[in-house]
Formats: structure tokens, C-alpha cells, sequence
């Protein structure tokens, strides 16, 4: 297989522009390194980027080194394989299925028959699944799982991005040397070794950097990053709602899914970063036995006249620390009414979009899982939703209020399972272009955010958070061309697709083409515009497109209604309810492995489906190093679940 047709296949996987090909080729007449390498030397194509390709190419999948470093292998398994043959062959054994005598490892060479058969010699298997690594991350697991070297993976760390570069040219090697395989690898979940005190010496290592990071937050993205600093709040405050029982993980879940509604109305990633912050800390300070919501003031003066002393208490809490003005915003006036009627009389869109956001949220989680509320009862679903429907306009943001219906309905929930967490961003200031966009879209099945500003936009990109990304010419011509160049910079978004919205004239349309742009769609008919950003949708997650994990409760989605959606997937559903948790493992809509409470099997998978209310992390790229011991359709445990739910109504 000549070079020339890696570069081909690059440009159809969406991850290099011809350009950029045409580029490494002229690099590579000078320095005669292969075409991957000179991909990378150049910038135009990320390591992980081509790694991850080259294992799709294998027809297998790519075991990172972080994944390497932190598994935790059975001394059996190890034994399959001498120590000498895996030094000199450099594969690692991962798990093995006495059953079907099937033994998984990874290599540095996947497509090497000759290599698998005398494995399966040496070993006495009856068939050898390769899954690809990079050399350099091999030989360190090697020495680390085999010789208990400590320092392995330190070792590899330090040989910085030669090393790697050199693990790519190799692959690429492979590639030329021998196309892309027809074996399809089963998935695998390492098992990763974990270590409670090590956590908490973590959460208190970044407790200790806080205070400097909270500063920089609003400055600089130099200290603590704005995601650590809110892993941080959310294992601290996490902590400190145990002893609540009415409000145990509710900080977490307001950030979560207020985050949710601040992506639909085009909130820039750093004002969802100050949401979220404002979100962990809004009940600090304040009684353990008073949770203040709009809500609960709207109906108890006392509660009202309450509320106004203690909406400081955050801030003062962290007086010292100087929160960014965006977070004291919000937590200033959560309890702001939006006909003006709240404890500062602050009205409108004079509240801030943060502040509104949160104040319906809260409401709505209070009202319906909180006893303690001024209410005095929880609430169905239902009857929260009906409140918040009959108080839009006077206790919340009508727009807020109808998007807080959607996300509680599950829908968009169901449709980020099903697109296996991709998403496509995009970035309009008009509002009504950008909402009639938005609808668009979302008939299209696709899951999509939207932005006002171009900042939001680069940040999405920054955060690598972008499938596809839609942007419009109402910007400007040399503002889109800015952000056009910036991406095209970076090598992960090489071969991202960007379209352009706008009618420029010939010209302007050629200049967009030049700087990057994938295609210029008419925003007129934002239909057509829908349909072509579908396609190039459907291109880009064909050829290898990332999958991202998605996060939600059984509030948002019911058990049910989840485990349907779930029917034909592949991945770990991980399912938490306080401090009991475990995971299902599931292949093409099967059950093929169950853990809770540090058991596994038939037991542990009836445990997990009896908890009635869970948070969810669905990852569709597990892997599962663990024997497969079920083999459960998901179909059929649906079904018995609906059974036993109505036999017990």
C-alpha cells in the first residue's frame, strides 16, 4: 500500500485537509520520513489523532498508556506468555477466556499473523485477539506488570513527544507496509487499580492550591484549571452534603443540569464554568434545615425575608479568596424573581442568564426530591413542571422554564446516548437565526449547542468538544477567517467540518474555502443548511469520529426508558446512589458483565437494577479486560423489569 494512499484515507476519515497531505509529501522529498511522521512534525495531524486511526484501520482498538499504567493484571493472565517472548515481541497479555481459550493482548504490531499464530502456539490458545498500543507504552507495562517497576511509566513520561512521534512512524510503517486488517477485536474494560487515600490526598493536594487557582480563574487559565478547581468543589462539597439526606450530590446535580440549560441558550464554556461554580457553592453558610429556592420564598414570607440575609453568605464565606465577579453575580441574585419581586427587587434580563438558570433549576429539583421543603412534600414530576410552567414570567425566565421542561422530559438526554455524546456547536448572533438553526438541527437527531459569540465557539474547540461546527458570516468576514485559521491550527481540528453561514459573494466564498472552510450553506433555509450539516454529521462520525461519555440520572431519564435506549449499544452504564455503585457492561445491547459492592454476575446485575434512583455515566468506548460471565439481552431485562413493575402496582 503506497503512502500516497494513507494520505488518502486521512483526508476521507475527515481528520487531514488535501492541503495539509500535499504538505507532508513535499516535507517528506527533504526528509524522507514516512507520511505520518511528517504529519506530526509539521502540526497538522495530532499523535493521539493518527494512533487512533491507524487502530481503526487494524480493525482493533488502541489501549492508551494511561489505561496500561493504572490496569490491574492477574498473575495468570501474565503467565500465558513468557516475560522473554513479550520483551521481544513487545505484547502484553490482558485477559484470557478459559471457556473459548481466547487470549487478548495488545501489541505494537496488530496485523502481524505470524506473530498471533506463535502466540497461540507458545501459549497453547486457540485464538489470539491483538488489540494495538504503542511500542514505547508496551515496553513500559512490561516492565511495570511483569517486574513491578514502579518508575515504568515515569520513565515514559519523561521521554516526551519523541516518543511517541517514533511509535507513530512505526505504525504508519505497519500501515504502508501491510493496509488495514479484517479482524475485529471483542471490547475490553481495564481494571484500574484505585486507591481511596490516594484521592484524598489528591482532593486535599488541590485544597491547598484552591485559593490561588479561584483568583486565576477569572484572570488566566495559568493556575488551577477551572475544571479542576470544580472537580475539587464537587468532591469537597459532595462531602459535606452526606450529613444532609435531602440534599446529598443535589450541588452536583444543579451544576449538571443547569449546565445542560446554559449550553441551549448559547452560554460561552467560562460562563458555564462560573454557573457551575456558583452552583457548588450557593448552599454554603447557609441551615441544614432551610433549603431556599424561589420556590419555597414564593410561598413562606419567612423563608423570603431569610433568604435576602443569606444570599451573601457564599461570597462572604469565600471573602478572602475574591470569587470572579461572575460567580458573586449569580449567587447575589439567585433568589431574584423575574417580575422583579424577589429580596433586591432586580428584574428581567437584568438578572443575570446564570442566575436565572440555577433559581429554576433548584426549584424544580427541591420541589420534587426535597420533603423538607416550604411545601412540605415532595412532588411528582409533573406537578413540578406544571409550577414552573405557571410561574414563567413572574418567578422565572419563561425561556429558562420551557428549556428546564425539555431537559426534564429526557429527550435530550435519549438523543445524547444515542449520537454516543457528539455534538455539534454552533455559533450565531442573531437570535432568531441561531434558535431557528438550533430546531433544525434537532430534527435532524443531531445534538447540538448553540453560541451568540465567536469566543464561545473557540472555546468549544479549545476543550476539543466539537464534532461539527456551524459558524456564521454575521461575524464578519475577518473574524470568521480568524477563527477558521485558529482552528485549522490546532491538529486535532485539522479535519474537523466547519460550515459557514452566510450568502458572501463569489470572492468572500473562495477567500472562506481558502482559509478552511468545509463548505458555505445559505442561512435562509436553515432546513438545507440542517441537512448538509447532518451529512457532513454522518461522514465525519463514520470515519472514526470520537465518542464522548454522557452523564445523567434516573430523574432525568427513567431506569426504563434508559435501558431502551440502551438496547442495541455498546459500553459501560457505571450507576451511583450515594455511596453504592457498580457498572453493566454491555456488547451490542447485551449484558456481558455485572459489578457491585465487589461482586460480579447474575447477583450483582439484580442489585444494580433494583436501585431506584441512580446517576449514570454511560462511556459507549469502554473496553472490558474482565472475563464476560452474562449473557443478558437488554431487551429481555426490560422486559421482565416493566413485568415486575406492574405486577408490584
Amino acid at each position: 500500500m503506497s503512502k500516497r494512499r494513507l494520505g488518502e484515507r486521512l483526508i476521507e476519515a475527515g481528520l487531514v485537509t488535501a492541503e495539509a497531505v500535499d504538505k507532508a509529501l513535499d516535507h517528506q522529498k527533504i526528509t524522507g520520513y514516512k507520511l505520518g511522521d511528517c504529519l506530526v512534525e509539521l502540526g497538522l495531524l495530532q499523535e493521539a489523532a493518527l494512533l487512533r486511526f491507524l487502530a481503526a484501520e487494524f480493525n482493533t482498538r488502541f489501549v492508551s498508556a494511561e489505561k496500561l499504567a493504572k490496569a490491574k493484571l492477574p498473575t495468570d493472565v501474565l503467565d500465558k506468555l513468557p516475560v522473554r517472548m513479550a520483551e521481544a515481541q513487545v505484547v502484553l497479555p490482558l485477559a484470557y477466556d478459559p471457556e473459548r481459550k481466547l487470549l487478548s493482548i495488545v501489541a505494537a504490531e496488530p496485523q502481524n499473523k505470524s506473530l498471533l499464530d506463535e502466540i497461540a502456539l507458545v501459549t497453547g490458545v486457540s485464538e489470539v485477539y491483538a488489540y494495538v498500543g504503542l511500542r514505547s507504552a508496551i515496553a513500559a507495562a512490561i516492565k511495570k506488570h511483569y517486574y513491578g517497576d514502579p518508575t515504568a511509566f515515569a520513565t515514559l513520561e519523561n521521554g516526551g513527544p519523541q516518543v511517541v512521534r517514533s511509535d507513530a512512524a512505526a505504525m504508519a510503517s505497519a500501515y504502508d507496509a501491510t493496509g488495514s486488517g479484517a479482524r475485529a477485536a471483542p471490547h475490553l474494560q481495564l481494571r484500574f487499580e484505585t486507591d481511596v487515600s490516594a484521592r484524598a490526598r489528591s482532593a486535599g493536594t488541590q485544597m491547598s492550591r484552591m485559593s490561588t487557582g479561584l483568583r486565576e480563574t477569572s484572570a488566566s487559565r495559568s493556575g488551577v484549571s477551572e475544571v479542576d478547581f470544580i472537580e475539587s468543589l464537587n468532591i469537597l462539597v459532595g462531602l459535606l452534603e452526606q450529613e444532609r439526606p435531602h440534599q446529598r450530590g443535589h450541588s452536583a446535580q444543579l451544576a449538571r443540569q443547569a449546565a445542560i440549560v446554559g449550553k441551549r441558550m448559547g452560554m460561552a464554556p467560562r460562563e458555564l464554568a462560573a454557573m457551575s461554580i456558583a452552583a457548588h457553592l450557593h448552599d454554603l453558610g447557609k441551615s441544614a434545615e432551610r433549603h431556599h429556592t424561589l420556590a419555597s420564598n414564593a410561598v413562606n414570607a419567612d423563608w423570603k425575608t431569610e433568604a435576602k440575609r443569606l444570599s451573601k453568605a457564599p461570597v462572604k464565606l469565600f471573602e478572602s479568596v475574591k470569587l470572579p465577579t461572575a460567580v458573586s453575580t449569580i449567587l447575589n441574585q439567585l433568589y431574584e424573581a423575574y417580575d422583579g419581586s424577589g429580596p433586591l427587587g432586580t428584574k428581567g434580563e437584568d438578572i443575570s442568564l446564570g442566575a436565572r438558570i440555577l433559581a429554576a433549576v433548584d426549584s424544580f429539583l427541591d420541589l420534587t426530591k426535597n420533603p423538607a421543603n416550604a411545601h412540605g412534600k415532595a412532588l411528582p414530576k409533573a406537578q413540578a413542571l406544571e409550577h414552573l410552567r405557571k410561574n414563567a414570567g413572574v418567578l422565572y425566565d419563561p425561556v429558562v422554564a420551557d428549556i428546564v421542561g425539555q431537559v426534564q422530559s429526557g429527550e435530550l438526554l435519549r438523543h445524547r446516548i444515542v449520537q454516543d455524546g457528539r455534538q455539534v456547536l454552533i455559533a450565531e448572533s442573531d437570535e432568531a437565526i441561531r434558535t431557528d438553526m438550533l430546531e433544525s438541527s434537532l430534527r435532524q437527531g443531531l445534538v447540538v449547542h448553540a453560541f451568540s459569540t465567536l469566543d464561545g465557539a473557540m472555546d468549544g474547540l479549545a476543550q476539543r468538544e466539537c464534532d461539527v461546527l456551524v459558524v456564521s458570516l454575521r461575524f464578519g468576514i475577518q473574524d470568521v477567517t480568524a477563527l477558521l485559521q485558529y482552528a485549522r491550527g490546532m491538529p486535532e481540528c485539522g479535519g474537523l467540518p466547519i460550515i459557514v453561514l452566510g450568502e458572501p459573494d463569489n470572492p468572500t466564498r473562495e477567500r472562506l474555502l481558502m482559509a478552511g472552510a468545509t463548505a458555505v450553506v445559505s442561512a435562509t433555509d436553515t432546513d438545507k443548511a440542517a441537512e448538509v450539516l447532518r451529512q457532513l454529521y454522518e461522514d465525519r462520525i463514520v470515519h472514526n469520529g470520537p465518542a464522548r461519555m454522557v452523564q445523567g440520572s434516573y430523574d432525568e431519564l427513567p431506569q426504563l426508558e434508559l435501558l431502551k435506549t440502551l438496547a442495541t449499544k455498546s459500553g459501560r452504564l457505571h450507576l451511583r446512589h450515594h455511596s453504592l455503585e457498580g457498572y453493566l457492561h454491555l456488547e451490542h445491547g447485551k449484558v456481558v458483565f455485572a459489578s457491585y459492592a465487589g461482586q460480579s454476575g447474575e447477583g450483582a446485575m439484580q442489585a444494580l437494577l433494583k436501585l431506584k434512583q441512580a446517576d449514570f455515566q454511560f462511556d459507549p468506548d469502554s473496553l472490558l479486560l474482565d472475563q464476560p460471565h452474562l449473557d443478558k439481552d437488554l431487551a429481555t431485562v426490560t422486559k421482565e423489569l416493566t413485568a415486575r413493575k406492574a405486577a408490584s402496582a
